[in-house]
């Protein structure tokens, strides 16, 4: 029978993006016979697979792989799984590494928008089974156990706050989103519970990031810490704040002009530290009046104008995550 065309569409796109030689320098162990890429193309191929069972789904992407490659990197679900346990978290970063450089390479005018390598970055649930270990790794363990879960006496509940975690287990996922190529650029995976400002903290410190990178965040990325930690590393940021952010004006740290304001929280003024010197934007975007902050004080590196197209662009991130969920019907994992 002749090979699927589609299937060799696929076969030749992961080849092109996973060039093998950028996993020369990792050690197999010794009984080891597959070659990255093949392992890489089965995964592919098992986790978009429509069937509805995990060990479904393998067996699909096994006869797939024997009939596109000839070959298939492992025979069973369970030695597929134990591949991808052993090896994702020395491989997820070299494929970030190797797809920013066709990003780069492939992006042309999109690459940039303006002088900058503009990433968007926000976070999202997505539901996993309802299992004993799932619920250990992924639920708050005091969840319904804290002081605004008690009744009163009269058997009347409690006036409560809205819980930001849920009582089934959830993965929250931080993505970083490039703007103008509309495309995943990395992420950070952990509980239902952990916060996207912490993820995305994390991120800027561990990973590399091009001259230039501008972030892009809403309401839920302010903070002086997050922000410092943006700063320090080299980086610019623009980001979206509400009546909950309190800014100072005329310290007269820096030459004052129009816009120029300060984070400076009394933590921080406690622990030494100096204000953060930020520029206020009032801008409408759409139909929105929107205040944004940045730490890009030079009005002609960051225009008004352009400043408003990049929130603009910032939206795109929200519709990637609704594109997974609901097109792609990735709203429940299957493990």
């Amino acid at each position: 029978a002749p090979r699927p065309i589609n299937g060799e569409t696929l076969r030749a796109a992961v080849a092109w993006v996973v060039d093998q030689q950028i996993f020369a320098h990792l050690k197999k162990h010794g009984n080891t016979t597959w070659q990255v890429v093949d392992l890489i193309l089965l995964a592919v191929v098992w986790v978009w697979s429509n069937d509805a069972t995990l060990t479904g789904s393998f067996a699909e992407a096994h006869r797939w792989s024997l009939d596109v490659l000839g070959r298939a990197a492992v025979s069973t679900y369970q030695g597929l799984m134990k591949a991808l346990v052993t090896w994702t978290g020395s491989w997820l970063p070299l494929l970030w590494e190797r797809l920013h450089q066709l990003m780069e390479e492939q992006g042309g005018k999109h690459w940039r928008v303006g002088r900058w390598l503009a990433l968007a970055v926000d976070g999202s649930r997505v539901s996993t089974p309802r299992t004993q270990d799932n619920e250990k790794a992924f639920c708050a363990p005091n969840y319904g156990k804290g002081q605004t879960a008690r009744r009163k006496k009269n058997g009347k509940r409690k006036r409560r706050a809205v819980k930001p975690q849920p009582v089934k287990p959830q993965v929250w996922v931080t993505l970083l989103w490039h703007m103008g190529l509309q495309m995943p650029w990395s992420w950070k995976t952990g509980p239902s519970y952990a916060a996207e400002r912490d993820h995305f903290r994390e991120m800027v410190r561990t990973q590399p990031f091009p001259k230039n990178t501008l972030f892009c965040g809403d309401a839920g990325f302010t903070g002086y810490d997050l922000w410092k930690t943006m700063h320090d590393a080299g980086h610019s940021f623009l980001v979206r704040v509400g009546g909950n952010v309190t800014l100072l004006r005329r310290l007269g740290y820096v030459r004052e002009s129009a816009g120029i304001v300060y984070c400076w929280p009394n933590e921080a003024v406690r622990r030494g530290q100096p204000p953060l010197v930020l520029r206020h934007l009032r801008l409408r975007v759409g139909r929105r009046l929107m205040h944004l902050v940045t730490n890009v004080l030079d009005e002609k590196a960051l225009p008004n104008d352009l400043a408003v197209r990049l929130y603009q662009l910032r939206w795109g991130i929200e519709l990637q995550f609704r594109t997974v969920k609901q097109t792609f019907g990735r709203r429940k994992l299957r493990c």
